[in-house]
């Protein structure tokens, strides 16, 4: 009998000292909490800002490009238009002069 008392009460102060152990924890909890908390805010703020960076630099780099682009459509295009009007400047000038000539006479 001595010993399962003796058991019990052993195993009544082993049980105390894990529930005092857990209520440690548990004032520990929202402290822990917010530090995880944190810890996934930076985490989530710092993966953001590399993905916004990344498609940044890819529409810097596809904006560039299509500047580019543009930019040797118009000089092809005034090199095309200088070659039309050098082709027809008399032509047109002649069209003109006579356009004038014909309101005025009122031909």
């Amino acid at each position: 009998m001595a010993s399962i008392i003796s058991k019990v009460t052993e195993l009544d102060k082993l049980m105390r000292n894990k529930v005092k152990e857990l209520e440690g924890k548990r004032e520990k909890l929202p402290e822990f909490l917010r530090e995880q908390k944190k810890e996934l805010i930076n985490k989530y703020e710092l993966e953001s800002k590399r993905e916004i960076e990344a498609r940044k630099a890819e529409i810097e780099k596809s904006l560039s490009e299509a500047i580019k682009s543009s930019e040797k459509e118009l000089k092809e295009s005034l090199v095309e238009i200088e070659e039309s009007y050098k082709e027809n400047k008399d032509k047109w000038v002649e069209q003109i002069y006579k356009q004038c000539v014909d309101d005025y006479t009122g031909e």
